[in-house]
């Protein structure tokens, strides 16, 4: 009998289910509704006594109420006599505040992960969590974090698509190049790293391109917000004469029309995860979750 259940938050709901199709694992489903001064209600709906619950929550473009809605979930499996939480976070939010750039600033990544933890949270499971500053997870997260990486994934895919021939993998900046790196060990290729100034929110600099071209290239990043980043490096590609431009990314938030833009500026295809619930989505995590999941919680211990 397997000791492991899955339960979801409003953000994963759909990958939730493909990770419980694959894994086997049951299902627990949650009712959900708010009241109408804005406060959230759930109540999770099926048998988690003496079980581990693995709780799917993205936190992607409302974080702050996910987080609310994950806390309460986790508190309600607790409630119910579950064995520990574990909490499965395809995107995690607020990571790029990585550190205290400016004085009077907060820690964000740190504050995010202490909140989760609060939730009563035993273990954690991201994807390719921003990790530039902090080396590694566990220096984010006080209980046991494993990040996982779609970039393998990603670069079969594009491998299953793509024109043939060296192609050029290019990384924005020194944050993007362990997933360059990923990828430029998949597909046959060369790789450089640009270096990007942040002229604010919305708008970036990257430098220019050396060395020779090759007919393709692939961008590649752990995630697509604006695609003000993407785009400029698609403009210096284009202007250097490569032909054909793809981009490899993770995590797709796409907001104010990113995706509109960077097709209106040349990019032959966006190549994405559902880390984020997306319309562009060509690749699941759900078989790496499931994967990971089976590993350390599936048995009876």
């Amino acid at each position: 009998m397997r000791n492991l259940v899955l339960t979801y938050g409003s953000g994963a709901e759909r990958l939730a289910r493909r990770i419980s199709q694959i894994s086997g694992a049951p299902l627990a489903e949650v009712k959900r509704r708010q009241f109408p001064d804005g406060e959230q209600y759930v109540r999770v709906c099926g048998n988690v006594s003496g079980k581990d619950v693995a709780i799917v929550q993205s936190f992607a473009l409302s974080p702050d109420s996910l987080l609310v809605e994950y806390s309460l979930i986790a508190d309600a499996v607790r409630g119910m006599g579950c064995r520990q939480v574990i909490g499965v976070f395809p995107y995690l939010a607020y990571a790029r505040q990585d550190e205290r750039f400016n004085e009077g600033e907060a820690l964000s990544a740190k504050v995010f992960a202490r909140l989760i933890e609060a939730s009563g949270t035993d273990a954690v499971y991201t994807v390719d969590l921003h990790l530039h500053r902090f080396r590694t997870i566990n220096e984010v997260f006080e209980v046991p974090a494993t990040n996982l990486s779609a970039m393998p994934l990603l670069a079969e895919n594009y491998l299953r698509h793509s024109p043939g021939g060296r192609v050029l993998v290019v990384g924005p900046d020194s944050e993007s190049s362990q997933w360059a790196k990923a990828v430029a060990e998949v597909i046959p290729s060369v790789c450089t790293i640009l270096e990007k100034e942040r002229l604010g929110d919305r708008e970036v600099r990257v430098s220019d391109l050396s060395g020779g071209m090759c007919s393709a290239a692939v961008i590649v990043d752990d995630m697509i917000s604006t695609g003000k980043t993407i785009l400029e490096v698609l403009g210096k590609l284009k202007e250097s004469g490569v032909g054909r431009v793809d981009a490899l990314v993770t995590h797709s938030l796409l907001v104010e029309g990113a995706y509109s833009k960077l097709r209106e500026g040349g990019l032959n295809s966006l190549i994405t995860t559902d880390t984020i619930d997306n319309d562009y989505a060509s690749v699941s995590v759900a078989p790496l979750l499931a994967d990971a999941l089976l590993r350390d919680f599936a048995s009876d211990r």
